[in-house]
Order: C-alpha cells, then sequence, then structure tokens
C-alpha cells in the first residue's frame, strides 16, 4: 500500500514538474542570432551610462520673471527639436506656456508626477542591461538619450516617442491606472490600463526604438501591419528576456491567456473572412488600434488583437530561421514571403 502511494506521488510529481517546464518553454522568449562584436563593441556594450534629462523639473521651476533668458538657457540645454529656435523672442508663446504652468490642475499633475518620479534611478536600472542587449544586436549604433516630459495627461498623443537620437517620455503617462486625473481627463479605462509604470522602460523600445529600424515601408494590409507590430513585440521582447510576454504586450495576464486560447480560432476568422490581405484602413484600425476589445471577437477578446498575432507570427518565423540577426529581421519587407516562411499554423 505504502509503495502505490509513493509511485502515486511520484507520477504527480513528474506531471508537475512537466507542466511547468512545458509553461517555462512556451513563454520563454525565441533566441535571436547575434552578431559577431569586436572586443570593443563589447567593451562600449558592457560600460554605458544612459542620459536621463529631466526637462519637467526645469519648466516648472522656471523662473518666471525672466522667462526669455531662461528658456534661452534651457535650449542650448536640451535637443533642439524640443524648444523652438529664438522661441525666448515670441512673448506670445512665453504666455502660453506661463499659463501652462500656473495652471492649477497641471501643477497638481506635475507635483504628482515628481513625487512618483523624483529621481529616475529605477527606470535607469531597468534600461540598462536592456540598452546593453540593443548594442550586442546592433554594435554599430549608439544608444538614445531620454528626455522627461509632462504632457498634461495629453492621451491623444503617444506616451512615448522618438525624434532624431532622443526617447521623449511623458511621464504623466505612467502615473498607475487609478490615478484621479486620467479619469477627470476622460481617458478610458482601457488606455488607463496601460499607464502602469512597468510598461515605461518596454514602452521606449516598442513605441521609438524600434521604428529606428524599420525600413521606410508604407503598410498596405492588415499583414503589413500586423508584421510591423510583431517585429517591434520581439524587438523589445529580445531586449527584455525576463519581461512576460503579456506585458511586452500590454496586456493583463487574463488577456494574454485569453489570446493563447482563442489564437486558432482569431487566425482561421482573419482568413475565412479575407482579412489578412486587405488593404482598407478600417479593418487595420479594428484590429490595431487600441480598444477595449477586439469587436469580430466579442467583449471577452483584448484590443489591438492584430498585434498579438503579429507577435506570434515573427516569433514562429524566428523559431524556424534560427540564424536570423534581429537587424536582418527589423529590414525585411514582403509580408507575404514572410508569412509563407514564418510556417505559422496556429493548432
Amino acid at each position: 500500500m505504502m509503495r502505490k502511494n509513493a509511485l502515486s506521488i511520484i507520477c504527480i510529481l513528474l506531471i508537475i514538474c512537466t507542466f511547468i517546464t512545458g509553461c517555462k518553454k512556451k513563454n520563454a522568449p525565441v533566441a535571436v542570432a547575434k552578431p559577431t562584436l569586436t572586443d570593443e563593441q563589447m567593451k562600449t556594450a558592457k560600460n554605458i551610462d544612459p542620459v536621463i534629462l529631466r526637462y519637467e523639473k526645469d519648466l516648472f521651476n522656471i523662473d518666471q520673471k525672466n522667462m526669455a533668458a531662461e528658456f534661452a538657457y534651457l535650449y542650448g540645454k536640451y535637443p533642439n527639436n524640443l524648444i523652438a529656435k529664438d522661441a525666448w523672442n515670441n512673448t506670445e508663446m512665453l504666455q502660453s506656456i506661463k499659463g501652462f504652468i500656473n495652471d492649477p490642475v497641471i501643477k497638481e499633475i506635475y507635483n504628482d508626477t515628481e513625487a512618483k518620479f523624483s529621481d529616475m534611478s529605477a527606470f535607469k536600472r531597468e534600461i540598462t542591461p536592456a540598452l546593453t542587449l540593443y548594442l550586442t544586436h546592433f554594435p554599430d549604433n549608439h544608444i538614445p538619450s531620454f528626455c522627461t516630459l509632462v504632457s498634461g495627461i495629453d492621451f491623444q498623443m503617444p506616451s512615448i516617442f522618438g525624434y532624431d537620437t532622443t526617447i521623449f517620455i511623458c511621464l504623466d503617462m505612467y502615473l498607475g491606472k487609478d490615478y484621479k486625473h486620467y479619469g477627470m481627463a476622460g481617458m478610458p479605462k482601457y488606455i488607463a490600463a496601460r499607464c502602469e509604470p512597468k510598461y515605461m522602460a518596454t514602452d521606449c523600445f516598442t513605441k521609438a526604438l524600434a521604428y529606428k529600424h524599420l525600413p521606410d515601408k508604407t503598410l498596405v494590409t492588415l499583414l503589413d501591419n500586423m508584421i510591423d507590430a510583431g517585429k517591434r513585440l520581439l524587438f523589445t521582447q529580445t531586449m527584455f528576456p525576463t519581461t512576460p510576454p503579456e506585458d511586452i504586450l500590454g496586456y493583463s495576464k487574463e488577456q494574454y491567456k485569453w489570446a493563447i486560447s482563442n489564437e486558432s480560432a482569431i487566425w482561421h476568422h482573419m482568413m475565412e473572412k479575407n482579412m489578412v490581405y486587405d488593404n482598407t484602413e478600417a479593418v487595420a484600425r479594428r484590429m490595431m488600434d487600441e480598444a477595449p476589445f477586439t469587436r469580430d471577437f466579442g467583449n471577452s477578446s483584448p484590443g489591438r488583437i492584430g498585434c498579438f498575432i503579429g507577435f506570434q507570427i515573427v516569433q514562429s518565423y524566428m523559431k524556424n530561421h534560427p540564424g536570423t540577426t534581429l537587424k536582418d529581421l527589423m529590414k525585411m519587407t514582403d509580408s507575404q514571403k514572410f508569412l509563407k516562411e514564418s510556417g505559422y499554423k496556429p493548432n
């Protein structure tokens, strides 16, 4: 009797171990080939020190009695694309800025942002190893600088965007999904869900840095859009290998679980409805845009389901072409050929 119990326990443990191992393999990021680095390139990658400029601190603490001279100084301190040349000579613009920084609601948002992000040390600790990995995949490039802003919760503009060699971060868009001014500003809850601080570092890659390596191509079909999104997501996952895939996508665990469980049905629906090669804006927006859910698949589905499918297609391609570097992947332009060679066939 004791022997039977012991065998039963061993069998149960083996099943649990197999299940855990299977889950780890399923959630593990795909291996991406790296180029061969010189000793100097490896040294550079290991000894980076990201620059983070705090524009909102200077802006909200500006000497308002001497704004022209203050802005002339800030023009020299910050990227030239942030402050227009000779802006300090534009009286109307200076008055507009003064009105912005003295607005009671904007001041409260700034103070709340300052309380949450008094320094950027946590962000720097998270972004530094990712940038090191970035340089191992793109050794001929340079790391960007970062510049933080307070937008006044303008959720119509990107929370993070890249320009030239700088990535701009609207810190007030990362104050947590329950931040009171989001609701007061009319921000939909599905947008607010993406306003958690944990998304800031990965957003710097998906929303900004990845675009630097994509070809200058007009996205025509839904497939074009999905693969473009999938490339950006895999680019980000490669730099954050321990970050869960749902966080890379900006999904909750429940949303990601739903997408995985219904992946085959989603793909078959897209194929049956001739959506994959559809070139209308309406279909692309329905599948790719931020939304509380994807209309075709009901209220339980997450929005941006096309981004999820694109991510799965790109991962399938990389699994079937293990010698492909990230640089080579990002440069590919033929979506139809890419899909065929990906071997993507969800069960």
